[in-house]
């Protein structure tokens, strides 16, 4: 699991983040994992956006990159996430559970820029 750049209040970087294996030159399998912080108002577009699959803590776009990737859209203790994932190694439940791992005993995220 990897935490990419926040796009909490900037939805450019929401965009960088959802095509940053495309821009890297990587299969879409490259994304799997990736996860990053966005905002509700990142969380309300996107639910509007296509009718969307729900999952644990939120949920999933029906468009997916390649397969069964796709971005969820996940609500954990207050804050809004965007994960990368699939049915099989990354699903929604897993996603949610690494990031509140990642964050044990803090409210502060600590948004790690990864190109």
């Amino acid at each position: 699991m990897m935490m990419l750049k926040s796009a909490q209040g900037d939805r450019t970087q929401h965009y960088e983040n959802l095509n940053a294996y495309t821009r890297n030159g990587f299969p879409a399998r490259w994304m799997l994992g990736k996860y990053w912080q966005i905002d509700e108002a990142i969380w309300d577009e996107f639910h509007e956006m296509l009718p969307p699959e729900y999952c644990d803590h939120g949920f999933r776009m029906i468009e997916k990159l390649t397969g069964d990737i796709a971005a969820a859209y996940l609500r954990i203790d207050g804050d809004y996430w965007c994960a990368m994932t699939d049915y099989d190694t990354t699903p929604a439940d897993k996603m949610v559970r690494a990031i509140r791992n990642r964050n044990v005993g803090t409210r502060r995220w600590l948004p790690r820029a990864v190109s």
